[in-house]
């Protein structure tokens, strides 16, 4: 069966903005609420306003009792992983068991040197995310946990209480950069695609393709390893209403084309079409941005429209989910 989470808006004034669409998101039957890890937005004007992810988290975890709680993604070069092991261990019990964790090496260079913190070439953020992964894992799970890596270290770190979840949240990387998919491959539970140039269908398959081979190369099964696609979804019930929508939404100077990239536009049955395509590319997990998400109504409408339909799409009808390709 196909999972689906609801992107919270985090550039608003007003955290009860935040609260009611994770609030509505939970009542509506979406499996989770995600927020990104900025500091401030890249995807508005500089100087608007953008809730910082973990205290955010914390107090979401307070004003829900069921919806999972994710992040996509931390950037590993913001905090030091030892600490983001602790912080992770504490919102799981917090939640009662209901973190998911996304976390990926950073890309916005603006956003470090505003914040005064070090921007490193690819390589480098990538053996950092790989030294993190390692230090998470084993802080979650060993009572006194020691590693030594070429970019964080930790020497009998102790970390208690440990995750309710065991043996440990799931653990999300995000990226598309070929080490980063090789390390997805080695170390974690699930996959994401979010906002990229080539998170359109065919773009995805090629990553997955990659991810899959990967994955045999470490000796691992490719199906024990989940896929998500991240991104818009713009939905309106007639054709007319979906045009008006974009018509409204689409950036002037942007082309159509452009702004169907890591989105998916048009009614119901439409919808649903284009998340069959990416399920049958491997996709099992869907998190959407609703735009206009503070008015509830597009949830609602997906909710009401599309959302049963979209979870049986993954059900083959024999009992197992569709694991997409080999």
């Amino acid at each position: 069966m196909l999972e689906f989470g609801s992107i919270l808006p985090q550039n608003t004034e007003d955290y009860s903005i935040i609260r009611q669409v994770a609030q509505k998101s939970e009542k509506l039957g979406f499996d989770s609420v995600w927020l990104y890890d900025h500091l401030y937005p890249y995807n508005a004007p500089l100087g608007s306003p953008c809730y910082e992810i973990w205290t955010t988290l914390s107090a979401l975890a307070e004003a829900t009792s069921k919806i999972r709680l994710g992040t996509l993604v931390l950037c590993n070069s913001f905090r030091y992983p030892s600490i983001v092991a602790k912080m992770v261990s504490t919102l799981d019990n917090i939640s009662q068991g209901r973190i998911e964790v996304g976390i990926g090496s950073g890309w916005y260079k603006e956003e470090f040197d505003a914040y005064g913190i070090p921007f490193s070439d690819p390589a480098s953020r990538t053996e950092s995310l790989r030294d993190g992964i390692q230090i998470m894992r084993k802080m979650w799970t060993e009572e006194k946990a020691s590693y030594r890596g070429k970019h964080h270290w930790i020497e009998s770190a102790y970390s208690s209480p440990k995750p309710l979840q065991k043996p440990y949240p799931p653990l999300w990387v995000g990226g598309t950069y070929p080490p980063v998919l090789r390390l997805t491959a080695e170390f974690a539970d699930g996959w994401n695609i979010a906002f990229y140039s080539s998170n359109t269908q065919d773009g995805f398959a090629r990553k997955v393709r990659v991810l899959d081979r990967y994955c045999r190369e470490v000796g691992r099964d490719p199906n024990t390893l989940r896929k998500s696609w991240a991104g818009q979804i713009v939905l309106a019930e007639t054709e007319t209403e979906v045009n008006r929508k974009v018509a409204k939404l689409k950036p002037s100077g942007m082309s159509l084309d452009e702004y169907k990239v890591a989105r998916i536009i048009g009614t119901p049955d439409e919808c649903l079409n284009q998340i069959q395509d990416y399920a049958e590319r491997g996709a099992s997990y869907f998190m959407f941005g609703f735009p206009q998400a503070e008015k509830l109504e597009p949830l609602e409408l997906f909710a009401r429209t599309v959302l049963a339909r979209a979870r049986k799409i993954g059900d083959r009808g024999d009992g197992t989910d569709y694991a997409g390709p080999a």
